[in-house]
């Protein structure tokens, strides 16, 4: 049935989910049709009784400006997440994607899941008990499970950056924009994400570099904490084991060194902990020299 004089809708959201075409593609897509009429019918998801163009924008776009008629076909989707999930398994099976595009589709395909599951990568899925939410799109796409582990974080990259600046978006997967991968995957490890602001491919490089960088010094943080907390454990084992029978020459050089390190992790660290050891310590010597 042909449909050319019904109004149907275009929702923004689900226009810009899908990886546009390029100039060139456009212009064969419109080529053909003008030569052929639009073949293909456009994918429709009736909801409260509007019709939503899920596949074929591009067409109808095409058709509408040349007056043309073109065929649809009406699909029934529960919500708009399963109109998502169509729309990529759609174009992972029809279009010649590049490396990147593949990568973008399988992350998404991941955060689906994972958000239909309301959990993270050590969620079990129904019917598959052994299986997380990683390992089961790794066995679907025949790829390793760290490889959709850096495509979920591709995927959030690049949403991240369509929040602010959805045209960088779409020349980063166009290939018009030739960027860093890592530095998108980059985005999704920032402490704020949600608040990322992206102008331009410079302002990304910077952005990545300084999550990186605030990842590093938060890992060297923890890894001192965790030095110092042993050391700490260390000593006050060593001052419950203290020997009674220790020489009084013997009990002063040994406060003496362990005012020494106290002095110094005051110092050097700025460490308030130490300066409390110190002042107790300090109190030690003047009861054993009294």
């Amino acid at each position: 049935m042909m449909k050319s004089d019904i109004q149907y809708l275009i929702v923004n959201e689900l226009r810009d989910f899908i990886i546009p075409l390029s100039d060139e593609e456009l212009f064969l897509v419109e080529n053909n049709i003008l030569k052929e009429g639009c073949r293909d019918p456009l994918t429709i998801w009736e909801n409260k009784g509007k019709l939503v163009i899920v596949d074929g924008h591009h067409r109808y776009k095409i058709c509408q400006k040349h007056g043309l008629q073109f065929k649809i076909k009406k699909l029934h989707f529960d919500n708009i997440d399963d109109v998502r999930s169509w729309m990529v398994d759609n174009q992972m099976g029809r279009r010649n994607l590049t490396p990147d595009q593949i990568s973008y589709y399988r992350g998404l395909k991941y955060i689906s899941l994972k958000k239909k599951k309301g959990g993270y990568d050590n969620v079990k899925l129904k019917g598959q008990s052994e299986s997380t939410t990683s390992e089961f799109r790794a066995y679907q796409f025949n790829v390793s499970e760290s490889t959709i582990k850096r495509d979920y974080k591709f995927a959030e990259g690049l949403n991240i950056i369509g929040h602010s600046n959805p045209k960088l978006k779409t020349k980063i997967l166009t290939g018009e924009s030739k960027v860093n991968k890592s530095d998108i995957q980059a985005l999704q490890s920032a402490k704020n994400p949600e608040k990322l602001t992206i102008k331009n491919e410079k302002d990304l490089f910077n952005k990545a570099k300084n999550i990186r960088k605030e990842i590093l010094q938060d890992v060297e943080t923890k890894v001192k904490k965790i030095e110092f907390d042993r050391v700490e454990s260390a000593r006050e084992i060593l001052k419950s084991k203290e020997p009674d029978f220790l020489s009084q020459e013997d009990r002063l050089k040994k406060l003496k060194g362990m005012i020494l390190s106290a002095m110094n992790r005051a110092i050097n660290e700025k460490n308030a902990s130490a300066i409390k050891d110190l002042k107790k310590l300090i109190d030690r010597l003047c009861e054993a020299l009294l």
